[in-house]
């Protein structure tokens, strides 16, 4: 779980997702990643996942483990603890408002908190993504 791009956050998803939550592969990866902090990382992380479900407006396209593309739903997701680690609220707020059912924000926020500050603990940062450059207002040739 150690970038935006990097496929252990994703496939650490995919694999609870698809009932490997027992995996000592992750169990490992977290290890490594966290130290001893890991089986405690991968608790929150379990728990960000079952709130996630729980307060979600739909259910979530996620990809197959070892898959390297990254699901638009994923992104999202990514993007919102991306956001809650870089304290911006703005951005913040408006992936907790796209994703969640609006009687669930609370619950998915403070998973969202605990699992932001569990990783930053840990020097685990998620990127933003890069935002999109505005294209160019070119008029439009004249027809005659």
């Amino acid at each position: 779980p150690d970038g935006y791009g990097n496929m252990s956050s994703t496939n650490s998803w995919r694999r609870i997702a698809t009932g490997r939550l027992l995996c000592p592969v992750m169990a490992r990866e977290f290890q490594d990643a966290c130290g001893e902090d890991g089986p405690e990382v991968l608790f929150t992380f379990c728990t960000f996942l079952k709130a996630l479900g729980f307060a979600s407006r739909r259910r979530l396209t996620i990809g197959s483990p070892g898959c390297l593309m990254v699901t638009a739903d994923e992104r999202q997701v990514l993007t919102l603890i991306a956001a809650a680690q870089a304290q911006t609220p703005a951005l913040f707020a408006a992936h907790l408002r796209w994703l969640t059912q609006p009687s669930k924000h609370a619950t998915l926020q403070i998973a969202t908190d605990a699992l932001a500050t569990a990783l930053k603990a840990n020097a685990l940062y998620l990127m933003l993504p890069e935002p999109d450059a505005p294209s160019g207002c070119a008029r439009p040739s004249a027809v005659a």
